[in-house]
Formats: C-alpha cells, sequence, structure tokens
C-alpha cells in the first residue's frame, strides 16, 4: 500500500508574524492607546476633586469611579478576549472605543456623582476593557524574535499618558471647568478608533506539521495528468475549499486542541511556497469562524518567547511558523489521491458544515471564557500563592494615583502640583516598564553566579519591587511637601512597573506556556475583583478619619504583603520537584 495519510490528519492554520513591516504601525497604535486610555485612568485624580466639590461627594462613592473604571477594565479581561477571539482584535477595539465615546458623552451631562459613578466607572470602564485586551494581543501576534522590545514600546504609553494628561487636565479643569475633560477626551476616544483600524488582521496559512507526503509512482500514474489538475483546480472553489478545510480542522481538533482558526482571510501554500490569490480573496471559515488568536499558547506572554525554556527546547511546537518554515507544502500540490477522491463528498457536505458552524458560533465563544477562567488552576499551589499576591496588589495599586492630587490638596499644595506630582509617576513608571523588561532577560552579575538563573532573577525582582513600593506607600501619610510627594511618586511608579510588565513572564516561569492563558485570564478576574474593592475601602478610611493617613496604610501594608509572600515559592518550587523525582522513582516499570 503506497500513497500519505490524508491531510485532514496533517494541516493547521497558523498566523505569520512578520517581526516588522506594518507591524511597527500595530506597535504604534497600541501605544497611543495606552497614552489615551491609562493616561486617563492614571490621572483621574485630578479630575475626581472637582467632581467631589461640584456633587459634595464624600471619599468613598468617589473612590468607586475610579475603582469600577479599572476593575471593569482588567475583570472583563476574559470577555473581551473571547469578542477578540470571535471577531479580531480591529472590531474589538473599535467597539469598546465607540462604548468609551458614549459613556464619556454622557458623563458631560452628569447631575450627580451616582450618574458619573455608571457613565465613567460602567460603561466606560467596559469600553476600555475593550480596548485593553486587543491592544495587547495584536503586538504580540505580529511580533516573535522582536515581541519584547514591541510590547515594551506598546506599553510605555502609559506612563506617558500619564506625563501629559496630568497636566492638561489641570489645565482645562482651571480654563473651562471639569465638564471641558470629558469634551477633550471625546476627541481622543476617536483617536482610539483610529488606532484600532490599524491593527489589520494577520494572513492565517495552511501549514503541514509531519514531512511532505511521498507518493509512489504507482499512486501517481493511477491519476491522469489533466484529472488531477482539474480535480485540484476544482479544490480551489469556494464552497468546497471552505468544506475541505472545515474537515481538515474538525479532524485535527481531534489530535491537537490547539490548531488555529483563520482571522479574516485563508491562504493556502503552494509547494514553492506560493499563495494562491483566490485563496486568499476567500473570506475563511474553517471549522469555525473566528479568529483564532486566542488559541496561540503564548498570546499573553510579552517578553520575547526565544528566551522560555521550553521553545528552546521544541522550537516548533510554539513558533507560529515552525511547521511554515521546515515543510513548507499545501493541501493543494501535495494532495493524495486518497483526498482527492473525497472532492465529491466535501461538495455534498459543504453547506450542512457552514450551517453546522454558525450553529456553534455561541458555544465557541462561551468556551474561550471557560478556558480563560477554569478553576483548575486554582489547585496548585504556586499558582495560588501568586494569585492572592495579584490580588493584595490590585487592591493597593490603584489608590495611592487616586488619593495622591486629594493629599496634595489636604497639604496645601494648588492644583497644578498635585498634577506635576502624577507626572512624576508617568516619568519613572515608563523609565521602569523599559528597564525591567530589559533586566529580566538577562544574568545578573551578583557574586558566587547567583545571578545566572533568569526566572529567580525576575522573581527576586519583582518581589523586592512590591515590597520596598510597599514600604514607601505606607510612610507616604509622611511626606509634607512637594518634592517629598514627587520623591515618593516617582519611586512608586518606578518599583510598580516590575508587577505590570513582569506578572505573563513570571506566570511562563511558574506553569509553562501551555496554562499561560488560563492563568492569565484567571489573574485578570482576580485583578480586577482587588481592583473594584481596594480604593472604596481606602476612601471610607479617609472619611471617618478626615485624611488620608491610613488609606495609605491600608494600601502600603497589602503592597508589602503581596510582595513578601513571594519568597515563599521557591520552598513550594523545591517540593514540587521533589515530589516529581519520588514519583518519577517509585513508578512500577512495566514489561
Amino acid at each position: 500500500m503506497t500513497g500519505a495519510a490524508p491531510i485532514a490528519a496533517e494541516g493547521k492554520l497558523v498566523p505569520v508574524p512578520p517581526d516588522g513591516g506594518w507591524g511597527w504601525m500595530v506597535v504604534i497604535g497600541s501605544f497611543f492607546i495606552h497614552v489615551f486610555a491609562d493616561g486617563f485612568v492614571y490621572s483621574f485624580g485630578v479630575l475626581v476633586v472637582k467632581i467631589m466639590e461640584e456633587f459634595k461627594a464624600n471619599n468613598t462613592m468617589s473612590a468607586l469611579i475610579i475603582s469600577l473604571l479599572t476593575g471593569l477594565t482588567l475583570g472583563t479581561g476574559p470577555i473581551a478576549s473571547a469578542i477578540c477571539n470571535k471577531y479580531g482584535c480591529r472590531t474589538t477595539t473599535i467597539s469598546g472605543a465607540c462604548i468609551s465615546f458614549i459613556g464619556c458623552a454622557a458623563s458631560y451631562f452628569a447631575t450627580s456623582i451616582y450618574f458619573i459613578v455608571v457613565s465613567v466607572g460602567v460603561v466606560m470602564g467596559f469600553g476600555f476593557g475593550l480596548m485593553y485586551c486587543p491592544a495587547i494581543v495584536i503586538v504580540t501576534m505580529y511580533f516573535e524574535k522582536k515581541r519584547s522590545l514591541a510590547t515594551g514600546i506598546a506599553v510605555a504609553g502609559a506612563g506617558v499618558g500619564t506625563v501629559l494628561f496630568a497636566p492638561i487636565n489641570a489645565f482645562l479643569i482651571g480654563s473651562y471647568g471639569w465638564r471641558s475633560v470629558f469634551i477633550a477626551f471625546l476627541f481622543v476616544l476617536v483617536l482610539c478608533a483610529l488606532c484600532g483600524a490599524t491593527f489589520r488582521p494577520l494572513e492565517f496559512v495552511l501549514v503541514s506539521d509531519e514531512p511532505e507526503p511521498q507518493f509512489s509512482p504507482a499512486t501517481e500514474e493511477k491519476i491522469p495528468s489533466d484529472q488531477k489538475t482539474e480535480e485540484r483546480a476544482a479544490l480551489l472553489s469556494p464552497p468546497v475549499i471552505g468544506a475541505l478545510l472545515r474537515s481538515v480542522s474538525q479532524t485535527s481538533d481531534k489530535r491537537d486542541s490547539a490548531v488555529l482558526k483563520p482571522a479574516s482571510s485563508l491562504n493556502v501554500v503552494s509547494s514553492e511556497g506560493e499563495t494562491s490569490p483566490r485563496c486568499r480573496s476567500r473570506t475563511g471559515t474553517v471549522g469555525e469562524k473566528e479568529s483564532g488568536y486566542l488559541n496561540r499558547k503564548d498570546v499573553f506572554y510579552t517578553g520575547s518567547i526565544q528566551n522560555v525554556a521550553e521553545f528552546r527546547e521544541d522550537p516548533d511546537k510554539y513558533r507560529s511558523t515552525g511547521s511554515l518554515h521546515k515543510n513548507r507544502h499545501t493541501t493543494i500540490g501535495s494532495l493524495s489521491a486518497h483526498s482527492i477522491s473525497r472532492i465529491d463528498e466535501v461538495r455534498e457536505n459543504s453547506e450542512e458544515s457552514t450551517d453546522t458552524t454558525e450553529n456553534n458560533e455561541g458555544r465557541n465563544m462561551l468556551k474561550t471564557i471557560s478556558n480563560m477562567l477554569s478553576l483548575s488552576l486554582l489547585l496548585d499551589p504556586i499558582f495560588l500563592l501568586f494569585a492572592i499576591s495579584n490580588l493584595l496588589t490590585s487592591v493597593g495599586f490603584n489608590s495611592p494615583l487616586y488619593f495622591l492630587p486629594l493629599h496634595a490638596e489636604k497639604i496645601k499644595l494648588t492644583s497644578e502640583q498635585g498634577a506635576r506630582v502624577l507626572s512624576v509617576f508617568g516619568v519613572c513608571n515608563t523609565v521602569g516598564r523599559v528597564l525591567f523588561g530589559i533586566v529580566a532577560d538577562h544574568e545578573l552579575p551578583l557574586p558566587y553566579g547567583l545571578g545566572k538563573d533568569t526566572a529567580r532573577n525576575r522573581l527576586w525582582i519583582y518581589n523586592i519591587s512590591l515590597t520596598i513600593c510597599g514600604l514607601l506607600t505606607t510612610f507616604c501619610y509622611m511626606f509634607d511637601g512637594f518634592v517629598q510627594l514627587s520623591l515618593y511618586s516617582g519611586l512608586f511608579g518606578f518599583s510598580i512597573a516590575s508587577y505590570i510588565c513582569l506578572t505573563s513572564v513570571i506566570l511562563v516561569d511558574f506553569l509553562g506556556l501551555d496554562k499561560l492563558t488560563n492563568a492569565f485570564g484567571l489573574l485578570l478576574l482576580w485583578q480586577g475583583v482587588g481592583t473594584v474593592f481596594g480604593p472604596p475601602v481606602s476612601g471610607y478610611l479617609a472619611d471617618i478619619t478626615s485624611n488620608y493617613t491610613l488609606s495609605f496604610v491600608f494600601c502600603g501594608v497589602n503592597l508589602m504583603v503581596s510582595g513578601l509572600m513571594l519568597f515563599a515559592i521557591p520552598y513550594f518550587q523545591h517540593k514540587r520537584s521533589k515530589d516529581t523525582d519520588l514519583e518519577f522513582t517509585e513508578k512500577p516499570s512495566t514489561k
């Protein structure tokens, strides 16, 4: 018997990251979304001072605005991911900008603090969530070798936005009133939609995981050359190619759950490495009508994937185009006789497969959310400890930024000085993100070779930074001048940068790439809960004491504990390694 296995068992669709080209336009678009969205959030403390005066609101209710705004931005991450996976990054981002536009426009007409809680906290928070996820995902999809640099540039926009928006908001409030900030931000949200328009979907190509099939002369002779040409050309008709590739996806899914689905276009790579124009114009539905970005295991990994141990051990498993580089052939140029004989069957099942696909769309989105929020990871003590740490960090992270302008006003600083204090945070936070991102991928010059383990270095940097950040915040109430507050703001911004840029990298160190999407989804949910809980509690403490001392202490203790508790992780790692070795040793041999 001669011939090859059917293509249904071999092919899969993968995106091709250009590592440049239009990818740099995507980075610019993501950068400015971070500038606009995070800049608005981080500088909101300047605006809330006037909102409290306007509506005679207390700290608890005012803090609820920022808690919902940031909490929903993070907490809706799994939902945003499912929408992004279904409709693509461009559509999701533009939709988020439109929703935020509605909330921002409504805020201009606010008549009470409760109105702003809903319009800014709920509506804009959900809209920001739809922009935040794709702004990260699209950069990781466009870059592989240069991913660390690209994501570093993109997320640095958050610090830049704080530097710009804090003084701009102060100027607008002083000159035109606090409602003018929402008018100005309407134009900014239009720019966010334009930035989202740069998130052009990647092309997906059909590649093989197996060596190119070889056919015996006997097999080839059974099919006349004219017939082979006609039959192969017939496969390129839209109904047939869609159904055939649906068959590929369905069979491959049984063997490998990581098979990727196409975004907005479908390419079939020929044996010469060329792509069929007719297939490219075909709006693809391969098994499921979804972009499939979230099916990649490293989609939330912001560092360079080439530094991951799993990637170095088996590059083709995680490289999005690994098979493309090695085995560049197609289901068209290398069809077996068995595959060609299925043409009539494929034609007959084309319409039925399409109908089934459309009925499964809702289930596919729910499946994405379910995969991201699987609770099985909570049984892992290392992840559970890290998740609790993340929860405490989220409780204490946003409140200091929110209360700094209020504390500045309390100690008789001007609103302009309060805005400058936040700008210092933005500058130092940007520097911290870049510096931590660079240092985390390199060995450290420590004595006795202690700095050679980069994974351990990252954990220590993360732990120490959070501990220092918490210690500074605990005693922030003692800083009663512009210089002192600026110094605290800068150190806070620099140290908290490790939490922002190292989380996904450390998750991979702990759990590996295979569990990253699930772990990141759970952390987004925990971060959302912590962010919703933290500011109102801090605001309540400020209300009952008439100052912000206990508020800063509460936030600082949470941050400090979140860093200190992670020093226990090496113990659990050692215990896990010991248990694994013991299990391997005691495993009975089979004969």
